[in-house]
Order: structure tokens, then sequence, then C-alpha cells
């Protein structure tokens, strides 16, 4: 059997920055962070036995607080000032840009279309910096309906969440320069991560190439779910894991090229245990 593991399957460096350095506070001393770190539920275990503190509410936190990853809504800090909580801020610098740039546009009157989901806690920091002037969108589906009301603004801004599909941000921005009238200012910042995109092209290519795709991340995190969905378009036979133990190695019997692909927020370890309880089996 030939395993294949992508090149870049598992932590982006905004991940494991933010890991490695609430691993360094916790060390000096009781510290706390503002919802998980990561959605990975092996990388939260492990950081509460190093003891970090997983809070829900900045109300919670009763000292040095991180901010995780994703980043939060503008008033965390507000409100963390005003309770003299001392901020640790750990917010991806992809995020952090994405931010000043949508506070940035909103306070020049723009109209800003933000692709991701609703629910997820980057967008939930992201759409806190508009000032009310905003849609979210996860489709090019989403978009007729909402062609009226973008059309009434003169300057349109259209940014990404960072793990948000590569090709249905760009099939929303084709759909937006063909449908919007010419005298429409349409700003079109592709503010997918870049690590995002290269390991959405990677699945693509190796889920071309074997029998069987194997993902391997928490089934919360949203960019583990896209190299899902890519791997289904080009693989017919794909498998989605938190870890080795669910592998059901009975699925395998008589696949002889298998490729491993893991979300940004998936632990090498976690990839090695796949790899190794596959390499028993062969």
């Amino acid at each position: 059997m030939e395993i294949i593991v992508g090149k870049n399957a598992g932590f982006c460096y905004g991940v494991q920055r933010a890991v490695d350095e609430a691993i360094n506070e916790a060390k000096r001393g009781k510290v706390y962070c503002l919802g998980e770190i990561v959605h990975n539920q092996n990388v939260i275990e492990n950081l509460e036995e190093k003891g970090i503190n997983f809070i829900n509410n900045i109300e919670e936190a009763k000292g040095n607080t991180v901010i995780r990853a994703h980043g939060v809504p503008k008033e965390v800090y507000e409100k963390a000032k005003d309770r003299n909580i001392n901020l640790i801020d750990l917010t991806c610098p992809s995020v952090l840009k994405i931010q000043q740039m949508v506070e940035e546009y909103s306070k020049k009157g723009y109209f800003i279309i933000i692709v991701g989901k609703s629910n997820h806690p980057e967008i939930i920091g992201i759409k806190s910096r508009a000032i009310n002037n905003y849609v979210i969108v996860e489709s090019k589906e989403d978009i007729p309906e909402l062609l009226e009301k973008i059309k009434e603004n003169k300057n349109i801004l259209l940014i990404s969440q960072t793990t948000h599909s590569s090709k249905k941000f760009d099939k929303i921005a084709d759909f937006l320069k063909q449908n919007l009238k010419n005298d429409i200012n349409l700003e079109i910042k592709k503010t997918i991560c870049p690590s995002t995109e290269i390991r959405q092209k990677e699945t693509e290519d190796l889920a071309k190439e074997v029998e069987m795709m194997i993902i391997i991340g928490d089934k919360r995190s949203s960019n583990t779910n896209k190299l899902y969905e890519i791997s289904c378009n080009y693989c017919k036979n794909v498998i989605f894991i938190s870890d080795e133990s669910e592998l059901d190695l009975s699925k395998i019997k008589d696949i002889t090229k298998i490729g491993i692909m893991a979300g940004a927020s998936t632990p090498k370890e976690d990839i090695l245990k796949v790899k190794e309880k596959l390499e028993i089996r062969s």
C-alpha cells in the first residue's frame, strides 16, 4: 500500500503561533483563553492539561487572557479594558488584516460582502468591525436575492473568511462583476489565507491521484470540512476522521494508494498516528 501525506497537512502558521504562545503563557502562570483556541478537541484537551483555562465570556476571566487565532468581536477589547484584564492577542495576522480592512472601508461608507459561515468565530469578529452595512454569504446561490439591496450602494467591498473555499469565492466575484451596473465601484479583496489556498489545491491534486482520501481533523473545523468537500469532488472513496481511533481499517481493504490531508487545526501527532496505523495494516 502506498500512503501519500500532503506536504501542507496540519497546523498553519497562525494556529502554530497561537498554540505555542498559549503554552508559553501557561508556563508563566495562570492563563485563560476566550473560546477554543482552535477547532480541535485533541488540541484543547492537551492545552487544558498544560494549565490553560478555557472560558466562553470575557466576564469569566480573572487574569491574563488569550485571544484565539480566530479573533474576537471588537467589544471584547473594550470589556477587557474596563475589567482591567490583560489580553494576549494571538489572533492570526491574516484575520487581523481583514478586521482592519473592514473597519477602514466601513468608515468610508462601503457596503461589505463577507464570504463565509455566519456563525464562525472569525466571521463574528470581522462583522463587528462593520457599521451595519454588511451582509454574509456562503456561496454564489446566496447572491441573486441580494442584488437589489447591493445595487443601492455605489461602493462595494468583497472579502472572505480566511478558510473559505477559494473556488466558491471566485464564483461569487465573477457573478458580481457580471451582474452589477458599471457605475458601481466593486473592490475585490481575496482575503483567503495563502496557506488555505495551497492546502486546497494540494488536496485536489492528491484526490485525483489516489484511490482513497483520508481527511483528518475536527468536524467543527471550517477549513477541514472544505478539504473533505474538495476530496469528494475528485475521489470516490473519502473518509473524514478526527484521529486514528476513528479509522476503520476494514474500509481500506484492497486499496493500494491512499492520500492523507489534514486541516490547519490538526496537530502533526494525529496525522502521524493515522499513517502508522495504516502502515501496520499494510
